[in-house]
């Protein structure tokens, strides 16, 4: 995926806490693990196009994505309010969370498949 994929298709679609002027590495663990799945042929970026925001996928996969990749996330341990004891109901996750939940809800992904993208 070339760096402007990687932002567009990403980032700027999905996450809230984008900002065009940050450097490409300021960008979330889920974003750069999606990135390398689609580098790696293990998704298309079609895939990535077409997710949905939706709370209740966020949930479901709070416990996996959380143990997986929030828990070694640069970010989680002072930025991400998101896998608080109590977000607020307005918070959403990184894009790249969107974006993991929404394959791993779809079956284009696994677990198995995030802890090899690390």
């Amino acid at each position: 995926m070339q760096k402007a994929d990687f932002k567009a298709y990403i980032c700027r679609p999905w996450c809230m806490f984008f900002s065009e002027d940050e450097k490409e590495e300021m960008a979330c663990l889920g974003a750069r693990v999606a990135a390398r799945l689609a580098e790696n042929g293990c998704i298309r970026t079609d895939e990535i196009r077409n997710v949905i925001k939706d709370r209740d996928v966020w949930e479901k996969h709070r416990a996996g994505l959380g143990r997986i990749l929030c828990r070694v996330c640069e970010f989680c341990a002072e930025d991400c309010d998101f896998q608080s004891l109590e977000p607020s109901e307005d918070l959403e996750p990184c894009g790249g969370y969107i974006v993991l939940a929404h394959l791993l809800e779809n079956g284009a992904v696994e677990l198995r498949d995030l802890e090899y993208a690390l």
